[in-house]
């Protein structure tokens, strides 16, 4: 009896300890995060439009290395037979790798358009070929049968034979007479993973490690910070990843890391950036306690005109701290790590704050999400006071 007393009342100490929590917190505590990411589905009539049922193929097809590369189960790693095929299709100016459909479907513009890319479907990895016809865009994947790549009626060896006997025939890929008219070239800023070299880690997160690098262009040699995602990633991690380097794409000021590019071909992912040699301002003034007071305001200074430049673009960084701002070879300050931004309205409502870094929040944000491109003073602040509690956040 005394025994169920004693719990009783650790039960009622708990649900106490519980009730006395802020509202806030548990708020914080009580959000989930929810994904707004959509895969590569096709639809019924592509799927019927596709040819012969999974089954049929099954009973027909035989084991061979280029279709057991397209059916690769993606927790193993991906089979050396699919990456060298991959590798193979990179010298076509319409091959884009592992971009995101979304991506593609903005150069996608005219009839006929179209732009080969790796993706996964029913959580296998496969190749798709993304086509404008009749201002739509369809994806529609790669077959592969008895060492023979196709569509409907015309076989081939290889993904690239395929597509340059569908341009030579201009025979339809679907019933509904989608044929191929132009290949789209890859961006400029698409940069292959065989022109960049890896020199040393610097850092890393849950995500993906940042690399010091070299990157060799056709009029000399570039030194670049290379971020990359770790292992190998599903499409929607993928698409999140991408979707700050799409962001970056639009940025053009001094006081921003600079983008040179992304390496989308293959496995990790590359995004490319400007190296910035001084660090980041965290651990500079972590380490350095003899920083002069002019120097702290030019911080500050470079700093206020970055996130000026970003509000003129109605960018909002999300995540403004000092450990990412970071010192180029002139001591000048660069805001970088654009992953939690958005470019949206002065005002944007987050329901993940899950993702958000609570403690530099502003004190109006978290009880209703609400974030402002106001937000972010926190970092002048940790600036001038020093190595304390806020600048190890």
């Amino acid at each position: 009896m005394g025994l169920i007393t004693k719990k009783k009342a650790s039960r009622a100490s708990k649900k106490s300890k519980q009730c006395s929590e802020p509202r806030i917190i548990k708020k914080l505590l009580s959000i989930k995060k929810k994904s707004s990411y959509s895969g590569d589905v096709l639809s019924e009539k592509t799927q019927s439009a596709m040819g012969e049922s999974n089954q049929t193929r099954k009973k027909k097809s035989r084991t061979s290395p280029e279709c057991l590369a397209a059916t690769t189960d993606p927790k193993d790693k991906e089979s050396e037979a699919f990456k060298a095929m991959g590798k193979a299709m990179t010298h076509n100016i319409w091959y884009h790798g592992l971009m995101p459909r979304d991506e593609v479907e903005d150069l996608l513009r005219r009839d006929g358009d179209f732009v080969v890319r790796k993706t996964e479907f029913l959580g296998k990895p496969k190749f798709t070929l993304s086509v404008s016809n009749k201002q739509r865009i369809r994806h529609i994947l790669f077959k592969c049968e008895n060492n023979e790549w196709f569509f409907r009626d015309i076989r081939r060896s290889t993904p690239s034979e395929l597509i340059e006997a569908h341009l030579t025939m201009r025979a339809p890929v679907q019933s509904d007479g989608t044929i191929l008219e132009r290949g789209i070239p890859r961006p400029e800023f698409y940069i292959l993973h065989e022109h960049i070299e890896i020199i040393k880690k610097l850092g890393g997160g849950a995500f993906g490690e940042v690399y010091t690098g070299i990157w060799k262009k056709k009029d000399g040699t570039v030194e670049v910070a290379v971020k990359t995602l770790k292992g190998i990633m599903h499409k929607k991690q993928r698409a999140e990843f991408m979707k700050e380097a799409k962001l970056m794409k639009r940025f053009d000021h001094k006081n921003i890391v600079r983008l040179y590019g992304v390496a989308p071909q293959e496995e990790p992912i590359m995004i490319i950036l400007e190296y910035a040699a001084g660090g980041s301002l965290k651990s500079h003034l972590q380490k350095d306690k003899s920083v002069t007071t002019d120097r702290l305001v030019k911080y500050v200074i470079d700093a206020a005109r970055g996130m000026c430049y970003l509000s003129g673009r109605q960018v909002i960084h999300r995540d403004i701290a000092a450990r990412n701002c970071l010192l180029g070879k002139a001591d000048e300050l660069k805001i970088a790590d654009f992953g939690l931004s958005v470019a949206d309205i002065s005002l944007v409502k987050q329901n993940k704050l899950k993702s958000m870094p609570v403690r530099w929040l502003s004190p109006e944000t978290p009880p209703k999400g609400r974030i402002f491109k106001e937000n972010g003073c926190l970092v002048l602040w940790s600036s001038y006071m020093g190595n304390i509690h806020a600048m190890c956040l």
